[in-house]
């Protein structure tokens, strides 16, 4: 696989999603994903991306102003 940025070579790895709603935090630790060994930019495969949004439409709800997740015991 290719980097889409800087066409360096993709490698599969893990990173931590952020998402900030302004009332809530959301921080999901060890995402599958691929990252460019050159420029470090991060791509989802669709089910894991899929998986995210059901993730942070959940916890996004909860009465919670941040919230730290596993995604493996959340997906």
């Amino acid at each position: 696989m290719t980097c889409f940025f800087c066409k360096g070579t993709m490698k599969t790895d893990t990173t931590t999603h952020f998402a900030d709603f302004g009332t809530c935090i959301v921080i999901i630790k060890n995402v599958p994903c691929h990252s460019c060994a050159q420029c470090g930019e991060t791509a989802f495969m669709l089910d894991v991306g899929e998986r995210l949004e059901r993730i942070i439409d959940v916890v996004r709800n909860s009465p919670t102003e941040v919230a730290i997740v596993q995604y493996s015991s959340a997906a």
